[in-house]
């Protein structure tokens, strides 16, 4: 049963005109950041550069694909449907959340293509295939981080029922987050973790755990407000 629910959200999200939108804002502004970065850098330096700007781009695009897949079900007077059909309410919330992902790892891929024939484009040079995995992996990982964080967008989402709430608070953390590493408390904040990975920085202990802790509250909060839901 729970592969017919994740069809159907992967067929909500394919059908719908904000999943082209995302695609054309995350081919273009990759592009463009890439291609205005000083032309002729080895690709070491080009990534370094280039990284922490597409990380602070994907805390608002996988805090915005969160929101919207829940938060969609409220603008769209769904919800009442999916409460009152006699199915497990656990089955929903683990779809949703399953395919965020995997449209959250395509724009994370299709991202990092993208910066990379931007790269390309710009002349970066002198790169080897053991720099490219470990950009590759360093970002990847910090890809999963920030979906792991935007948990908490979806739990926002079904809270205030829609998802220009979440993506307020996303714009907010954003302006937020830039204080905060000033002061020098970026490893310590969940959304600039990933942010400063990405950079190269050394994530401790304490940075993982605040992001697992985080990541666990935006999931376990969402299920138990669709638990809380199905009886109100």
């Amino acid at each position: 049963m729970l592969h017919a629910f994740i069809r159907n959200e992967t067929l909500k999200v394919r059908r719908s005109v904000v999943f082209w939108v995302v695609a054309a804002v995350f081919a273009a502004l990759p592009l463009l950041i890439g291609l205005l970065k000083q032309p002729g850098l080895d690709w070491g330096t080009y990534y370094s550069n280039v990284l922490d700007s597409i990380a602070s781009l994907l805390v608002v695009g996988f805090s915005f694909t969160s929101a919207w897949v829940f938060g969609r079900e409220y603008t769209d007077r769904t919800i009442k449907d999916l409460l009152v059909k006699p199915i497990p309410k656990s089955y929903s919330v683990l779809s949703k959340f399953i395919v965020t992902a995997m449209w959250n790892i395509l724009i994370a891929l299709f991202t990092f293509a993208m910066i990379t024939a931007a790269g390309a484009v710009n002349g970066a040079h002198g790169g080897s295939a053991d720099t490219f995995l470990r950009v590759f992996g360093t970002y990847m990982t910090a890809a999963l981080f920030i979906m792991a964080v935007s948990s908490t967008s979806a739990l926002i989402a079904n809270l205030t029922k829609g998802y220009l709430a979440p993506i307020g608070v996303i714009f907010v953390i954003i302006i937020v987050s830039n204080a905060v590493v000033q002061f020098g408390f970026g490893p310590y904040f969940p959304w600039t973790i990933p942010v400063l990975l990405a950079k190269g920085a050394d994530i401790g202990f304490v940075s993982v755990m605040i992001l697992a802790l985080t990541a666990i509250a935006g999931f376990a909060g969402t299920v138990a407000w669709w638990r809380y839901a199905e009886h109100k």
